[in-house]
């Protein structure tokens, strides 16, 4: 499991315990940034990516073990990349559906920078709501959102680390934006990756851990019209998470995530009648059980 260092406890436990996980991305792998899409609009070849996190060991930069969303002037420990001053490049997340979401909606971002002199993390975040009329973005889309925050004195939301940061580089600290003003609704997360002086917390140099939203209120009408809904046959749970699928769901396809009462995924696995729950530590869990189309979340105890 990935090394977290809480940002803030309190804003945590205030925003997070007990919220129920609506989306994440732990970019651990290439195929994270499925859907994503990427701009490199001064052409210099560098950009947002998938990898490992890069940091400075104390006398050169090095590779790290955890797989992050990356943005660098290094494209790889030993180079650097040309018309740094210029940079201008865009990652673009695929739809996220908050339609069944409400209450406190709560974007987590784990973040972690590059060398010791960066005192100060963080990125702007721009969100396009999908609309009948637009569902999807263009790039020009949120070149207007920039511009516009730019205008009206900076972006509205922001992953921020500047005042908890880790001394080891290659952990990471948790920042969280209140999004309840877009419960019920579709969007599309933009990174931007600019030079602004103005802006001094939007470091080039950046590692993103993870990425999730939570949210405190969950609508489920969709699943109550269901007859026959999955069912955990044993609750508390020993050693086994024992499933009985609902028919509705494709056997084949779905998948099984557990999350701890903090939204941290303990566990992702494809879908089984017992699932091996033994490493996990006494206490109360969700689990969520998706074939991609329908998704149910389900509470259990780990005795």
């Amino acid at each position: 499991m990935k090394k977290l260092i809480l940002f803030s406890v309190l804003f945590l436990s205030q925003a997070i315990f007990a919220q129920y996980p609506v989306w994440s991305n732990s970019f651990d792998t290439p195929s994270s940034l499925q859907g994503w899409t990427f701009h490199d609009l001064n052409g210099n070849g560098n950009g947002w990516v998938q990898g490992q996190n890069i940091y400075h060991n104390g006398s050169t930069l090095a590779y790290g073990t955890s797989g992050v969303l990356r943005h660098s002037i290094n494209l790889v420990p030993s180079g650097n990349a040309t018309g740094f001053g210029t940079e201008n490049d865009w990652i673009i997340s695929p739809e996220i559906d908050l339609t069944n979401a409400g209450g406190n909606i709560t974007l987590a971002g784990y973040i972690g920078r590059q060398r010791s002199t960066h005192t100060s993390v963080g990125r702007d975040i721009y969100i396009f709501v999908s609309t009948p009329q637009k569902p999807v973005p263009e790039l020009s889309d949120f070149q207007q959102l920039a511009t516009a925050a730019q205008n009206a004195g900076g972006a509205t939301h922001k992953f921020i680390a500047s005042t908890t940061l880790p001394a080891d580089l290659t952990q990471f600290a948790e920042s969280l934006v209140d999004i309840s003003a877009f419960a019920g609704q579709k969007i599309y997360i933009g990174l931007w990756s600019n030079r602004i002086v103005s802006a001094p917390i939007n470091s080039q140099n950046i590692n993103i851990d993870e990425m999730a939203i939570f949210s405190s209120v969950l609508k489920t009408n969709d699943v109550k019209t269901v007859k026959n809904l999955t069912k955990i046959m044993e609750n508390p749970v020993t050693n086994s998470l024992q499933l009985q699928l609902n028919p509705g769901l494709k056997e084949n396809t779905t998948t099984v995530t557990v999350y701890n009462l903090a939204g941290q995924k303990v566990v992702m696995t494809k879908y089984s009648k017992n699932i091996n729950v033994t490493a996990l530590s006494t206490g109360a869990y969700i689990a969520e059980v998706s074939d991609g189309k329908t998704t149910e979340r389900l509470k259990f105890i780990k005795k």
